[in-house]
């Protein structure tokens, strides 16, 4: 009579936490990596919206002779107030909020104290264009953008670092 021995088939205990340490060590080097990218592609939005809007504030100036602070005036719409735009992940500017990753603001005049690295004051021939997140986790490194009618680039942040491609 042949005796047979039934073997157990599976994973330990052990082996169970091996594998769970390793997919821990992964995800804790993997997640700032990826976040970090994610953040980077928003800035990227938002750096590109800002060129748009001033590419069609020098159409307009060239048109009327001045600066406008109505973003309706520079061709965008949607269901919100003229002064302030939004920009989606997409990178459609429109002054409905839905969806948006950056609100927009021109200023024509006066300073912008949450965008330092721009000086001086816009005046009646100059302005601000600004981009700031809808949420702090859109872009935590450096918040706010910004920049003047003369290419002068600002951000909350570190300037240099922040609008570098």
């Amino acid at each position: 009579m042949s005796r047979t021995r039934n073997h157990a088939t599976g994973f330990t205990i052990l082996e169970m936490l091996v594998a769970v340490a390793l997919i821990g060590i992964l995800s804790a080097i993997a997640f700032p990596s990826y976040r970090s990218y994610v953040e980077r592609t928003h800035r990227t939005v938002a750096k590109t919206a800002i060129s748009n809007i001033l590419a069609r504030q020098e159409s307009y100036a060239t048109d009327h002779k001045r600066y406008t602070g109505d973003f309706s005036r520079l061709g965008y719409s949607g269901s919100g107030v003229s002064t302030t735009a939004y920009v989606n992940s997409r990178g459609d500017i429109s002054l409905t909020a839905t969806n948006a990753l950056y609100s927009l603001e021109l200023k024509a005049s006066g300073t912008v104290a949450s965008c330092s690295g721009l000086s001086g004051t816009p005046g009646a021939f100059a302005y601000i264009v600004l981009a700031t997140p809808v949420s702090a986790t859109i872009d935590s490194r450096c918040n706010s953008l910004c920049m003047a009618a003369t290419g002068e680039r600002g951000a909350s942040g570190d300037a240099e670092t922040c609008w570098q491609r």
